[in-house]
């Protein structure tokens, strides 16, 4: 059983990194004021994760970072979360560290939902997001788990990629419509 439980462990912190991108990790730094800031580290980072975009009235335009994977600065409850955008997450999949900072205090949450992943299964404790804004986009009451397992940024899945009228990726730009 313990065997077991090991291989399960690996699989589980392995999944979690192929999904973040293998070494796409965040680091929280201070800046000139002494403001709290994240940034993707230098090694697999395009730019800060303040992210690229061009926000139209009912659109927004997220610029591909080096590594090729959309990054975008969320605004959930007032609170500034980077994510990195995963079209293969069923929901939004926070962070302990971000969960946390949102007011989800991981040891204190009830980790009673399984997802299956491409490296096994992984258990979550479901949430709900009152608001999430990215620029104009505003969405409110979006499902969330949050993982036991550190990761290197939050994803931004599903459950807020299908209430939006559309998304698409042209190259190394993706789209969002609402």
């Amino acid at each position: 059983m313990g065997y077991t439980l090991r291989n399960v462990f690996f699989l589980l912190i392995f999944g979690v990194l192929a999904a973040t991108g293998l070494g796409h990790f965040a680091e929280i730094a201070k800046d000139d004021r002494g403001e709290r800031v994240h940034r993707v580290s230098e090694q697999t980072a395009a730019q800060e994760y303040d992210d690229t975009y061009t926000d139209g009235d009912q659109e927004i335009v997220l610029q591909a970072g080096r590594n090729g994977h959309f990054t975008v600065a969320a605004w959930i409850d007032g609170e500034e979360i980077p994510f990195m955008i995963d079209t293969g997450a069923s929901t939004i999949v926070l962070s302990p560290d971000d969960a946390s900072r949102l007011g989800f205090y991981p040891s204190g949450l009830d980790y009673n939902a399984v997802f299956a992943t491409a490296n096994g299964e992984v258990r979550a404790a479901l949430v709900t997001i009152r608001e999430l804004r990215i620029g104009a986009l505003e969405l409110d009451d979006v499902e969330a788990a949050v993982i036991q397992a550190p990761m290197g940024m939050s994803l931004l899945g599903m459950s807020a990629l299908d209430r939006l009228a559309g998304y698409e990726v042209e190259g190394d730009r993706m789209i969002l419509r609402w």
